[in-house]
């Protein structure tokens, strides 16, 4: 069954017609993906580079894109667990990365203020469930290393009625607080007896594709002048000289000064280095598409908005999310929206993705069916009805990690992509990190780095 149908997207209240490019036009930095990630690089690099004018490219339409194909959660933790990330890169340089990614918390209230943006947005503690003791002991070494670093992101709730107690390591104890076996049940929003903890963190919702077209629409009216945007406008080739990029568009040519990659849709893109080295295949080879599927139904609005995963293991591998936040298809605002997410589909080759003509297979959503049913303690106790059934392209990096910065063989093109299923926050940050190497500033090694970030050593250097 073909079938796209996200609830982002439907609530999207478009006030202008589809953007065209001005037959004349020369850009100081062009931005290629309309998402989250290309918007929020467009709006920082704007209000920090007063001088530069800036082209934001588009295959489709803003927003459309995995902006509005999610479940609509915020988060702040990356898709490789922080323990791991002290482990591979050490302490110093993992700290860094997360006190990063938690600084887009403020970047995003920086842009709802200036832009004085209406899309609803929430913010509350939010829970991860887990099943197992492999799964717990990450977390608490995550808790044990924040703690060391002086950072306070995750708390551990585990039950003390359970003999998941027994088996904790003698080291790890202290990092983590014991509660009734309800407790967990509880803030989960579950009776499944099988979780036995859960991992408190900040966690938010909102829409971003209605955030992201907003913001469009401010940066249209703040920036006459210096601010450009083409819909429909999808690039087929990137030219790097020493100085300079060509962009190829259909028939036509544009050089820009430097050119930012914000989109999962890079298979697309030739890039072609005449200032050294082959990139092309390199960079092609560096994140993997994955096609997530959705599901949302209503409910009564008894409940306040949360954001929940439930973590995976070793006999059960996907990774399930619910978001619950007040439905604004309504006019009353008379339900609530849960979305669930989880089952995905590696693709080997996403050129061929099309959002509205791709199917949306029974097994997948049977899947959502069957752990919203056995997980979710409201969920209806009959067939759910489900308003919105829907999917979205994702790009995993090997790593785990988001790439943000100037690619190593030719600094004209940089990076601000790789959403790796939690891509808010980062894409937001990776928009205030690409605009400071605009202005030419020197910044600190980062495990975002692109290519060089896998072979950073443990002491930074």
């Amino acid at each position: 069954m073909i079938i796209n149908n996200s609830p982002w997207i439907k609530q999207l209240k478009r006030t202008r017609p589809p953007a065209e490019l001005p037959k004349e036009i020369k850009p100081d930095v062009a931005i290629i993906g309309g998402g989250i990630a290309g918007v929020s690089t467009a709006y920082f690099t704007l209000k920090n580079n007063t001088d530069k004018k800036v082209l934001l490219l588009e295959a489709g339409y803003v927003a459309h894109g995995a902006t509005g194909h999610n479940a609509g959660q915020i988060v702040s933790y990356f898709e490789q667990q922080f323990a791991r990330l002290v482990e591979k890169f050490g302490l110093k340089l993992a700290a860094r990365a997360q006190d990063d990614i938690d600084s887009a918390w403020l970047l995003l209230e920086e842009i709802y203020n200036e832009a004085r943006l209406k899309t609803h947005f929430s913010q509350f503690t939010g829970y991860a469930g887990i099943k197992d003791l492999e799964e717990l002991i990450i977390h608490l070494k995550n808790r044990k290393y924040s703690l060391d670093a002086g950072i306070n992101f995750e708390h551990v709730l585990v039950s003390g009625d359970t003999v998941i107690t027994e088996k904790l390591p003698n080291e790890l104890k202290d990092f983590c607080v014991l509660v009734p076996h309800k407790e967990i049940l509880a803030r989960l929003e579950t009776e499944d007896k099988s979780y036995v903890a859960a991992v408190a963190t900040r966690k938010g919702v909102m829409n971003s594709a209605s955030f992201t077209e907003e913001l469009v629409g401010y940066l249209i009216t703040k920036y006459p002048g210096r601010f450009y945007l083409g819909e429909k406008a999808p690039v087929s080739q990137i030219t790097l000289n020493k100085n300079n990029a060509e962009l190829i568009l259909d028939n036509r040519k544009i050089i820009v000064g430097k050119v930012v990659l914000c989109t999962n849709g890079f298979e697309k893109i030739d890039i072609v280095n005449n200032q050294g080295p082959d990139i092309n295949s390199k960079f092609h080879k560096s994140v993997v598409g994955a096609v997530g599927y959705m599901a949302g139904f209503l409910e009564k609005p008894s409940k306040p908005p949360t954001a929940i995963s439930y973590l995976k293991t070793s006999e059960d591998p996907v990774y399930y999310y619910l978001t619950r936040r007040p439905y604004e298809g309504e006019k009353d605002n008379g339900h609530n929206l849960v979305s669930i997410g989880g089952p995905e589909a590696v693709m080997e080759d996403t050129r061929f993705y099309q959002p509205q003509n791709h199917d949306f297979p029974k097994e997948m959503e049977d899947d959502i069916d069957q752990f919203i049913h056995k997980t979710y303690k409201y969920a209806p106790k009959n067939n759910i009805e489900y308003k919105f059934k829907w999917h979205g392209l994702m790009g995993y990096t090997p790593s785990g990690l988001r790439i943000i910065g100037p690619e190593p063989l030719n600094p004209v093109l940089m990076y601000n992509l790789g959403c790796n299923g939690v891509g808010i926050l980062p894409s937001i940050y990776g928009g205030k990190r690409i605009s400071l190497f605009l202005q030419g500033k020197k910044l600190p090694k980062s495990i975002f780095d692109p290519a060089p970030n896998h072979k950073i050593a443990a002491n930074g250097v």
